[in-house]
């Protein structure tokens, strides 16, 4: 490498990263997030294009159409700082655009499933079993657990597409969030299981007359976790499950089951 090549610095990566959080501030109908993925690269731009003609030419390629999951988009911003450093040492052969418009779909699909459909309820069960047991600070709580994996997974993913320059495969090698979806689905539901438990056994003013009550209500808490739970690894879909659930609580309560 010679000394006049253009390379972006940690200051601009993280000046990257940190813009990141704001991918949303700012939306357009018809092109979505594209607004804040500009945004994001400005620093970049500016250390690897110096003259303003070229710097306004690149900063229009980033103004093309973008959406995807707002935490995983930094694994594609950091992709993209790659490519245009790589461009602008002369040896660029990737194609932006592309890229990011092979990208946002399927980290959409996967990071909504992820961080909405597992982290946040892992993380709001949690806050709920601490509040059970009176603790006040039980909302500051679900913000500690949802974010420290956020924060975490947001920063490694921005580092893992700066330095494999867009790889998905080594991206889902480093963070199986399939699987760990699926765990985090299973502890919801294990402790939603020992909170029926719990609120049988210690607050008598939330405890049925009749069959469940109890340590009755405390073993049907376990029996229904224990089934959620392999209804899961069989492949049902969670919102089936809960809608189900909820179902089968009012046809028992307005049918005078426990009363």
């Amino acid at each position: 490498m010679n000394d006049g090549e253009k390379k972006v610095r940690t200051a601009d990566l993280l000046g990257v990263l940190w813009r990141s959080f704001l991918i949303q501030a700012s939306w357009s109908f018809d092109r979505m997030q594209t607004l804040g993925f500009a945004y994001a690269m400005l620093p970049v731009l500016r250390r690897l294009y110096p003259d303003g003609a070229e710097r306004a030419s690149r900063l229009k390629v980033h103004m093309e159409y973008f959406n995807t999951q707002p935490y995983l988009a930094a694994f594609i911003l950091g992709a993209a700082a790659r490519l245009e450093q790589e461009r602008a040492a002369g040896r660029g052969t990737g194609d932006v655009s592309a890229l990011k418009s092979a990208l946002m779909a399927p980290l959409g699909a996967l990071g909504d499933s992820f961080f909405w459909g597992s982290l946040k309820p892992l993380a709001a069960t949690v806050a709920v079993a601490v509040l059970m047991a009176g603790a006040w600070w039980a909302p500051l709580l679900f913000l500690v657990v949802y974010n420290t994996f956020h924060l975490v997974i947001r920063a490694g993913v921005f580092l893992a597409g700066y330095r494999t320059a867009g790889d998905a495969a080594a991206l889902l090698d480093t963070y199986s969030f399939t699987k760990m979806a699926r765990l985090f689905k299973a502890i919801s539901l294990s402790l939603l299981g020992g909170l029926v438990g719990a609120i049988s056994l210690w607050k008598p003013e939330f405890r049925p007359e009749g069959l469940f009550t109890g340590p009755g209500m405390a073993a049907a808490g376990l029996v229904l976790t224990l089934a959620m739970v392999v209804a899961l690894r069989k492949g049902f879909s969670p919102l089936k499950l809960m809608l189900g659930l909820a179902a089968a609580c009012l046809a028992l309560a307005y049918g005078g089951v426990g009363g």
